[in-house]
């Protein structure tokens, strides 16, 4: 027997289940039955973990199960195998025991995106930010849940927000090891290019194209991004740097997937009338394996809205 099923032996153990008793949610098999389904009726299946890595949390987990930080952890470590639907039961453990905690509120929020449930993932994110409005992954995911949506003036207004507050003193102050507050838009170059990407996006499909093209042109041309270097070149395509081609032709050593970089090109397009290019672009993206990415749910989303425009709607 592998160390991985020695783990979840212990963990049945100490949380009172074996054959004859019913699991908790998360404890179910997460490849048993698809995690999501696409827009368009696609099957969307977690990746097994041959790591062990969920085993060992749940077995530290095991050890003292309403441990809020632990059921944090054991969701947390979940999502790198698209295992969403038990991080989700986890996060609602989190919420039952501490109704108070920003943390599992952005975290399932979150796994609603993931799982195409763009209204929950709203209700979420917006308890979230009630409990934390300084916080940027809570604003960032908030504005993405509304962009998903169709909701474009609202989540130009959310990415808009926690940018405006880059140099605010209680944002600054509010920012920790363990608190990314909106002040990382100041102080770091990844946390700036990713939302101010995704807030172009939104400006510009709500119709505020002056304040979305003075966001471009505040944007430097040779700024030190590396993790986040799909936005930064859709960024530069948009100031007219970078051609479409060279972010959609890519190489077997391009920095990013198609589906990272392909919305914002398709997005722009869309915006600038090349309806024609935009959905070829999105349908490619739309098919790429990696479900969970965003720029697959943008284009899915999209293209739902194009085909039925009510097929998104909550």
């Amino acid at each position: 027997m592998s160390t991985s099923h020695y783990l979840v032996l212990a963990v049945s153990i100490a949380f009172g289940f074996g054959c004859s008793v019913d699991r908790p949610a998360w404890q179910e098999d997460p490849l048993a039955e698809p995690q999501a389904v696409s827009l368009f009726g696609e099957e969307l299946f977690a990746l097994p973990d041959t790591s062990g890595a969920i085993a060992a949390a749940d077995s530290a987990l095991a050890a003292s199960p309403d441990d809020v930080d632990l059921i944090i952890a054991a969701g947390r470590v979940r999502r790198n195998y698209w295992q969403y639907r038990q991080a989700m039961a986890l996060y609602t453990r989190a919420i039952e025991l501490n109704p108070d905690d920003w943390r599992p509120y952005r975290y399932r929020g979150h796994r609603h995106i993931s799982t195409r449930n763009f209204g929950q993932a709203i209700e979420d994110l917006r308890l979230a930010r009630d409990l934390a409005p300084l916080n940027w992954d809570v604003a960032y995911h908030l504005g993405l849940a509304l962009f998903l949506s169709g909701e474009f003036e609202a989540a130009a207004q959310e990415y808009v927000r926690c940018l405006d507050l880059a140099d605010d003193e209680s944002a600054r102050s509010a920012q920790t090891e363990d608190f990314r507050s909106c002040s990382q838009n100041a102080d770091d170059v990844e946390s700036y290019v990713s939302m101010t990407e995704w807030a172009v996006r939104a400006l510009r499909r709500s119709g505020q194209k002056e304040k979305a093209l003075d966001l471009i042109r505040s944007v430097d041309e040779d700024l030190p991004v590396q993790v986040d270097i799909a936005y930064y070149h859709n960024l530069l395509f948009y100031k007219g740097i970078k051609t479409a081609d060279e972010l959609l032709i890519l190489g077997e050593d391009a920095p990013y997937r198609l589906e990272t970089v392909g919305f914002g090109v398709a997005n722009w397009f869309l915006v600038e009338g090349d309806t024609t290019r935009a959905v070829e672009i999105m349908e490619q993206i739309a098919q790429h394996p990696w479900w969970p990415g965003f720029g697959r749910l943008a284009a899915e989303a999209e293209l739902a809205r194009l085909r039925k425009p009510a097929a998104v709607s909550g």
